[in-house]
């Protein structure tokens, strides 16, 4: 057998290979994911029911149980205005301290993104057009009234925010409104769209235009 009829009797299995590897990643990693939160709960919660009650009181799991517990119950109380109110100024109160401030609200902030709780941090989806005229970029106007930030954003100004595809993170500009054209699409395929590199597909499978 010559090394060109090797290759094209490989080529299928290399195929079937990938498509495999392709469905098996994603679904290793969210299992992984969730089985060391559970494991994480375990441990912590575990340890302070141990602290509490008798060791032959403890199960196996009991302290997955009790994480899920407190997480519904907590909540629940966050629907109370009193209670919000308190938390609220719980988190004014850290987010004082200089290095737990940088990693309370990264971490806050990144977890809000994907639960739907920052679409009123993102104002609207947009295409910014890129220097010289080389392509459209998707990002979401953060700034638009400008009166809390007049010393460096213009009144004829908008600060953008454009993540990174398959990372976390991204970079905040500020250009002039002649530079974004607004599109109806919302926060959440946006973010679908850009966190995939347009992998996925566009949004609801229509095309964006701008």
């Amino acid at each position: 057998m010559n090394n060109n009829n090797w290759k094209l009797e490989m080529k299928p299995v290399s195929k079937t290979f990938l498509k495999g590897l392709i469905a098996i990643i994603p679904i290793t990693l969210t299992l992984y994911l969730l089985f060391w939160l559970a494991g994480t709960a375990e441990l912590a919660l575990g340890n302070i029911f141990k602290f509490f009650f008798p060791d032959s009181w403890y199960i196996k799991g009991l302290g997955f149980v009790l994480g899920l517990v407190v997480v519904f119950f907590f909540g629940g109380f966050l629907e109370s205005q009193t209670f919000r109110k308190w938390f609220n100024n719980f988190e004014q109160l850290v987010v004082q301290i200089p290095v737990v401030k940088t990693i309370y609200t990264a971490i806050r902030d990144f977890i809000s993104l994907f639960s739907g709780q920052q679409k009123g941090k993102f104002k609207q989806v947009v295409l910014l057009k890129v220097p010289d005229g080389n392509g459209l970029q998707i990002g979401f106007i953060t700034v638009s009234d400008s009166e809390e930030f007049s010393n460096f954003i213009a009144k004829d100004q908008v600060a953008v925010f454009l993540p990174f595809s398959y990372q976390m993170g991204g970079n905040t500009v500020i250009v002039s409104r002649e530079n974004v054209v607004e599109i109806d699409m919302t926060v959440e395929d946006a973010l679908r769209f850009i966190a995939t590199a347009g992998v996925i597909g566009t949004a609801n499978g229509e095309k964006i235009t701008g």
